[in-house]
């Protein structure tokens, strides 16, 4: 998606395209919205399927897997929630 141009209220109450203007068109907000929504369900997924390797039966072959991906589960959440880094 490229950069959507940006509006602000001039000194008649219309709509002028600025660089730093608080409005966008609806158009974009709705793409921006499937993107992160289609980002978030990927990024579920994965924490979903890292999650389940830890919990197969002890039998079973495990994946490689490491503090690395642990942290990364961790961080996904984190940012989920809007907290940042843990």
């Amino acid at each position: 998606m490229s950069e959507p141009k940006r509006y602000r209220l001039d000194p008649e109450s219309y709509l002028a395209e600025h660089p730093q203007g608080d409005f966008v068109d609806y158009q974009d907000y709705a793409l921006l919205k499937a993107k992160v929504e289609r980002l978030t369900k990927a990024g579920d997924e994965m924490a979903f399927m890292i999650n389940e390797s830890f919990d197969s039966p002890p039998n079973t072959p495990q994946p490689y897997i490491d503090a690395y991906l642990l942290l990364g589960i961790k961080k996904w959440v984190s940012a989920k929630v809007g907290k940042g880094q843990p």
